[in-house]
């Protein structure tokens, strides 16, 4: 099903690939920010039929997450009674172990790097996204079906450096930049070709800025980051600038 907003289509669950018809269910990944619980509320919206079984990782070092995450979850399933409770994932980014298995990772010369930029930003950016990466291939396992990622596509690279924030974003993301595909490894990502300014106008065009919005979490940046405001966002990651971007004068 062709979908356009923010002048930008995606093709959700795309004959291409998924000559079959989109699976009886799937697993979404609801992490508490706008990307994920838009495309929740896609899924949800636009195919009835499929059973959605959502899961969160919930990280010791940012519990705000976790609660926006449950506050998502509980709304959307009060709209759609085919979202499933939420299952939940402990994960800690400063466990000794994960963030050895990431530094590994990124020293990887072939695993360590995509297009040629380190993978991660940073190895505790690498250590959430390995325990991410375990909770979804244990949610693919146990309900044989793909697991739905909302992971967006950079705003254009001159946008990033005029207002400042092209250092602090991922390389691997910028337009045309990714090698990742949309479906791989049980994952289906369909707004791998899309930036946020696609999620601001789902949240527009669906009335869902006055409730489901302020229920959401865009800032990466806690107390260990130097963020001085927490647990206000800081204003200086790059997910806040992006949110502020896409959505305009609506970044907090």
């Amino acid at each position: 099903m062709k979908l356009t907003y923010g002048n930008q289509t995606i093709d959700l669950f795309s004959k291409e690939l998924f000559p079959m018809g989109p699976s009886k269910k799937v697993v979404v990944s609801l992490s508490g920010g706008l990307d994920s619980a838009s495309l929740t509320y896609l899924i949800a919206n636009y195919f009835p039929n499929i059973e959605i079984y959502p899961f969160h990782s919930k990280d010791v070092d940012g519990p705000l997450d976790t609660e926006c995450a449950l506050n998502v979850h509980r709304y959307l399933k009060g709209m759609f009674p085919q979202i499933k409770d939420l299952r939940i994932f402990e994960v800690n980014t400063s466990d000794p172990v994960w963030l050895k298995k990431a530094q590994d990772e990124l020293d990887d010369p072939i695993k360590g790097k995509i297009n040629g930029v380190p993978r991660w930003g940073n190895v505790r950016g690498g250590s959430k996204a390995l325990q991410n990466r375990r909770a979804r291939w244990t949610m693919h396992k146990e309900h044989s079906t793909v697991v739905c990622m909302a992971m967006s596509m950079n705003p254009p690279v001159d946008v990033m450096k005029e207002r400042g924030f092209y250092n602090v974003s991922e390389r691997k993301r910028d337009p045309g930049r990714s090698d990742e595909k949309q479906v791989d490894y049980g994952t289906y990502m369909p707004y791998l070709y899309v930036d946020k300014r696609f999620v601001a106008g789902v949240f527009k065009e669906h009335g869902l800025m006055k409730e489901l919005y302020p229920m959401t979490k865009s800032c990466a940046w806690g107390p260990e980051s130097g963020n001085t405001n927490y647990p206000d966002p800081c204003g200086r990651c790059f997910w806040c600038n992006e949110k502020g971007w896409a959505f305009e004068n609506n970044l907090l």
